[in-house]
């Protein structure tokens, strides 16, 4: 009778132990349930913010190449010529460039700037490039030395893009007209080169000739229709088609 008391004794105290143990064992099993979770939920954000890191960079790079060509197109519309650009002034129709506006260099008056220190009986002294890198043609025409550019021309008078370098230069610095006496040298010697038209072009606008001003314009346009300067040159012959309708 009494082993039969403690027998049932015993057992509410085994299965209140073995409700402890399922709980624990239920809690565990949420704690490794909620950390899996967390794990998960951490793993997405990390694969998240590398999405959208690589996308921020892709589109960084888009956006470069989108933007290089209208920052090309910017710095050559803002380049040799930009900083000294004319007004165009009420245009006129107008006859073709005169053959003497590129006649040979030896028709043209000489520049002072054309003559050597030392210089005797035409022969130039000792002349340098120093001074005189064409490539700032189109980065920066101001660094350009007039006499150097001069003196290297003296040296060797065929070269068109030395007669270009000493109009660059002239027309940096805002000497109009010795750069257009300049560009015509260089037309005698190769018609091609664009950019002295616009020179040219400028020159006789700054003189009040607008008639051989756009005629230099409209040889610009035939040889660079989409050059640095064919919105000068267009702007310049749209104001002598108006003009021309007004009358």
């Amino acid at each position: 009778m009494i082993q039969e008391q403690d027998v049932s004794a015993a057992a509410p105290q085994v299965s209140f132990r073995l409700a402890l143990a399922e709980e624990a064992r239920a809690s565990l099993e949420a704690v490794r349930v909620a950390q899996e979770a967390a794990r998960s939920r951490a793993r997405r954000q990390t694969l998240r913010a590398r999405l959208l890191f690589a996308g921020s960079m892709a589109g960084v790079a888009l956006a470069v190449l989108g933007f290089g060509p209208r920052l090309s197109h910017w710095r050559q519309a803002h380049g040799p010529l930009a900083g000294a650009a004319q007004p165009v002034l009420p245009a006129s129709t107008a006859p073709a460039l005169t053959v003497a506006a590129a006649r040979p260099a030896a028709d043209q008056p000489v520049s002072p700037r054309a003559a050597a220190p030392g210089q005797t009986n035409g022969a130039p002294a000792a002349a340098t490039d120093e001074g005189c890198d064409t490539a700032l043609v189109r980065t920066a025409p101001w660094r350009l030395s007039a006499d150097a550019c001069a003196r290297a021309f003296a040296l060797h008078p065929n070269d068109a893009a030395l007669a270009l370098a000493v109009a660059h230069a002239e027309h940096a610095h805002a000497h109009l007209g010795q750069a257009a006496q300049w560009a015509r040298r260089a037309l005698a010697l190769d018609p091609n080169e664009a950019e002295a038209y616009v020179m040219i072009a400028r020159a006789e606008t700054a003189e009040g000739q607008h008639d051989e001003a756009r005629a230099a314009y409209r040889h610009y346009l035939e040889l660079a229709p989409r050059g640095w300067h064919h919105g000068e040159a267009r702007a310049a012959l749209r104001g002598e088609r108006t003009a021309s309708r007004e009358r």
